[in-house]
């Protein structure tokens, strides 16, 4: 089954939404606690926050044909600051890319080179999906960062976010 471009619009939207939601939460945590090595993942809130932020830039690039050799790191986004400002670009780059896609090009193979530099061919539909869910398993890990660090976890379910919108007038 391929994901129709109205169904990954709406998952993107959600995976814009449930990250904003997330740099909240991460507002809510002590400075201490919101860099602090919690032996989960990445380590810290801030490390995979920029992991989840960056790795989303880096599909959006292959799928652009690009082979990026490396992911971004939190040496290249030190502060909270620096994911804040950045992330709302990516999504926004993500969706704008998504708008000029089509049926046909949601299930054109896309080839590209991992970091480790091998080849990969799957298509675009599919890999968007994957970024979907990588996306919805960090926030997951970040949000149980977050309550141990001593903030405010977000409610970020899909559910809930459907919920949104069928409200929204």
């Amino acid at each position: 089954m391929t994901a129709t471009k109205e169904h990954l619009q709406n998952m993107f939207e959600y995976v814009r939404w449930g990250d904003g939601l997330m740099m909240k939460a991460a507002r809510t945590t002590p400075e201490e606690g919101y860099y602090r090595e919690q032996g989960i993942s990445l380590g810290s809130i801030h490390k995979l926050m920029v992991h989840a932020m960056t790795v989303q830039w880096l599909w959006l690039s292959r799928w652009r044909g690009e082979s990026p050799t490396r992911i971004e790191s939190h040496d290249d986004y030190p502060t909270r600051d620096a994911v804040e400002q950045r992330w709302p670009l990516v999504h926004s780059a993500l969706l704008d890319f998504l708008a000029g896609q089509s049926p046909r090009t949601l299930a054109r193979a896309v080839e590209y080179r991992n970091t480790k530099g091998e080849v990969f061919s799957i298509p675009l539909g599919e890999l968007m999906l994957h970024v979907i869910d990588h996306s919805t398993y960090h926030r997951g890990q970040i949000n149980s960062m977050i309550k141990r660090a001593g903030g405010t976890p977000a409610a970020i379910s899909y559910h809930l976010f459907s919920l949104q919108k069928v409200r929204q007038p």
